[in-house]
């Protein structure tokens, strides 16, 4: 097998010198991945997998690699996207290798018609070397990918061809057994690497903080970097930003992305809408035929993270692009977006603004034509009345029912019980039909009434320019007919939608004059939570505390409970923060006390009061408060919830009640291995095996040691590898070596 490394590459090198391509904490984390993706490109695998969770450096570690290859050997990368097809592949392999190879007499080449045959003369050319990489290859759609996976399959098959997949899962049962291949895990970086990066970013940070900070992240790097950003930009402490986390009441990783999105403004914001919002890389061509944007802004994304290059296109962060995706407006104009496509298409791919094959870009159309089309968001309400196209979902099994047969009274009181069970495609069905017959309608109210429901339906389906439009509607009617709370109602509605699409001025704009103008307690209380949340966002956790009792004293029976437990639980968080531990406590069993159980802030309310209770050693109270939080996750499924409370209450039982303990360590590993969180995984099963080693059940504890010994240091930081090898041999001393090897004969 040829060596496709360059002559002058050193190992010593690639491992200890960082390039411009892997980060340095990244590169030292990942040591023993490093040199099996080192030795890749001197043995006789034919496919190498990195693999790994999103954001831990799996395009850094094949980046660095490729670094080392040969100046000789032709590197065919493409970025898989939700829109990539073969025939893309195909065009970015030929104008790669149209670039690369050189060639004096074109005529064989000249005489081959199709894009897949071109390709096939020059990789068949013995003396030349390939690496085909595909980035994020977990992207392709599955109808897609089948095709996808024969091709590499088959071009992986050549002597002269290497191929590399970045993906987060992939199926080694499709190689065939004669296609040698290496599968590696990039992974979270160790506690001393995250500590290092941080303290390098001049970030103080306490050890409890560095815990915590860690445990959140999961010891992500790009998790890591994001947070990191963020504390910088806004000034935040650590304990600051964590603070900002648990006030949130959101999953760390929407939060994350959600506060990292906000540090983006005006149309630079705007063109990452576009970037998240698209199924296809951007470049500066594109990004100025369907939104007019300058150039700079793809120089201020790719700096921050948001977005990074590939050959000549620009793509949106991974995990980004995941937890946004559902968040952010559309702004996209599809009517613009459908004619720009359909004028791409009439033109040759190469001439194309970027490099997309015409299969792909009819799937794009026939996608953008059958929704709805809405206009592009240039200001806050929507000028012209929205065209109503309901959108087809699998979900809707049954054929629509003839609503001819319906009286509008009763095609109301249906469009009702859809949305009472969340039915909201159905209720949209219904309500577009309506809209349909508006010119039968008699008289207003009822009229009115369609046009509640319709922005209320629109607004659980994050249609906002649709819901705009219709609370516009709305304000104006109320407005004429001096209805004022009516119309404050509305307000409040178009302030919420505002706050979630980011439009904070003009939401802040709404509720400072809702709080001085109505009378109405649910939209007092809800105002000042809103209020109280943006400003614990900007930071300013006095005035947010201020807004959240305004709130607490408009709390009455008109309040729902969901809101009562948002405002006593960030209530109590604050008070907590400011160390006014009486008001904490009082607050998080108010919160608990409204008992509503499916609600996610009461496993956090019983949680926090653990912590709390735990800090001030009390033992025995901070127990039964994560019993109780285990409880409530439990009800609501939240594995990760349920891992971490049950993780303390076996942390605080006594050593004395061996049965309860084992019992205790399987559950919290059980919940660990449904997280998808590694870090959860490994410390739960190190747990467990200690609980045997002390009992003692040595055999038992020698299982679970095992189960994690041989994934190996290159996947478990060096100190608990350390740890778990010396409890190994520790049992191999109580067992002795009989009984040891007729256990474990491969122990090295």
């Amino acid at each position: 097998m040829a060596n496709f490394l360059s002559a002058t590459a050193n190992f010593e090198d690639f491992i200890n010198l960082s390039s411009v391509e892997i980060n340095s904490h990244v590169q030292k984390n990942n040591e023993a991945i490093l040199k099996k993706s080192f030795t890749f490109f001197q043995n006789e695998s034919k496919i190498l997998i990195i693999g790994g969770f999103a954001g831990v450096g799996k395009k850094q570690i094949a980046e660095h690699t490729l670094s080392y290859l040969d100046k000789k050997v032709i590197t065919l990368k493409f970025y898989c996207t939700e829109s990539s097809k073969l025939d893309d592949i195909h065009l970015e392999f030929l104008k790669i290798l149209k670039q690369k190879v050189s060639s004096k007499d074109t005529s064989e080449l000249d005489a081959i018609n199709s894009v897949a045959d071109k390709i096939e003369f020059f990789l068949s050319k013995a003396e030349l070397k390939f690496v085909p990489i595909f980035y994020n290859f977990d992207s392709i759609t599955d109808n897609s990918k089948p095709e996808i996976i024969n091709y590499i399959l088959s071009i992986s098959s050549k002597e002269n061809i290497k191929t590399v997949i970045c993906s987060k899962t992939f199926d080694t049962d499709l190689i065939p057994e004669n296609l040698m291949y290496q599968k590696i895990m990039a992974k979270p970086l160790s506690k001393d690497n995250f500590e290092n990066y941080i303290r390098g970013m001049g970030i103080k940070i306490t050890p409890a903080m560095l815990d915590q900070l860690y445990r959140l992240t999961r010891g992500y790097f790009f998790s890591l970097c994001l947070c990191c950003k963020i504390m910088i930009n806004q000034e935040y402490s650590a304990n600051d930003f964590i603070v900002q986390y648990t006030n949130s009441g959101e999953k760390f990783d929407v939060f994350l992305a959600k506060t990292y999105y906000r540090l983006i403004v005006g149309t630079t914001k705007s063109a990452f809408n576009l970037f998240v919002k698209l199924h296809h890389g951007l470049n500066i061509k594109v990004l100025q035929s369907i939104g007019s944007y300058p150039e700079n802004i793809l120089k201020m994304l790719a700096e921050n993270f948001y977005i990074y290059r590939k050959g000549d296109l620009f793509y949106p962060s991974e995990f980004l692009k995941q937890q946004l995706e559902d968040f952010i407006p559309d702004e996209i104009s599809k009517k613009r977006l459908t004619s720009y496509y359909e004028k791409q298409i009439e033109l040759s791919p190469e001439n194309r603004d970027f490099l997309i094959s015409r299969q792909s870009l009819l799937e794009e159309i026939a996608f953008y034509k059958g929704i709805d089309v809405e206009p592009s968001e240039s200001s806050n309400t929507v000028e012209q009345e929205p065209q109503h196209v309901t959108e087809q979902k699998a979900e809707i099994k049954d054929s629509t029912p003839d609503y001819e047969n319906f009286s509008i009274e009763e095609l109301v009181k249906k469009t009702e019980d859809y949305f009472a069970q969340y039915d909201y495609l159905k209720a949209l069905d219904v309500l577009t039909f309506i809209l349909g017959k508006k010119s039968t309608i008699q008289g207003t109210q009822i009229l009115y009434k369609v046009y509640k429901l319709i922005a209320e339906t629109y607004t659980k389906l994050s249609k906002w320019n649709y819901a705009l439009y219709y609370y516009d509607l709305l304000e104006s009617h109320y407005s004429n007919l001096s209805e004022l709370e009516n119309m404050y109602l509305i307000q409040y509605e178009k302030a919420s939608i505002f706050y979630q699409i980011y439009k904070i001025v003009d939401s802040i704009k709404l509720l400072k004059s809702l709080v001085t103008l109505s009378k109405s307690n649910y939209i007092l209380a809800g105002s000042n939570i809103m209020l109280g949340n943006i400003s614990l966002s900007a930071s300013n956790k006095q005035l947010a505390v201020e807004y959240y009792k305004h709130g607490i004293a408009r709390v009455d029976d008109t309040v729902p409970n969901s809101m009562k437990m948002e405002l006593y639980f960030k209530y109590a968080v604050l008070s907590d923060e400011f160390g006014d531990i009486g008001t904490a406590v009082e607050y998080y069993n108010k919160c608990i006390h409204i008992d509503e159980k499916e609600s996610k802030y009461i496993a956090l309310a019983y949680s926090n009061m653990g912590d709390l209770f735990y800090d001030n050693d009390l033992k025995a109270d901070a127990k039964a408060c994560f019993q109780k939080a285990y409880e409530a996750d439990k009800l609501n499924k939240n594995e990760y919830g349920m891992y971490y409370s049950l993780s303390k209450v076996l942390e605080l039982t006594d050593n004395t009640d061996k049965d309860l303990l084992v019992k205790l360590a399987k559950e919290v590993k059980e919940h660990a291995l449904k997280t998808d969180d590694y870090n959860a995984l490994l410390l739960s099963i190190i747990k467990l095996g200690d609980v045997y080693y002390d009992y003692p059940e040595p055999e038992k504890a020698l299982a679970e040691y095992l189960s994690l010994y041989r994934e190996g240091v290159e996947v478990i930081e060096e100190l608990n590898f350390s740890m778990i090898k010396a409890r190994i041999e520790d049992i191999r001393a109580r067992l002795g070596k009989e009984r040891f090897e007729e256990l474990v004969p491969d122990y090295a």
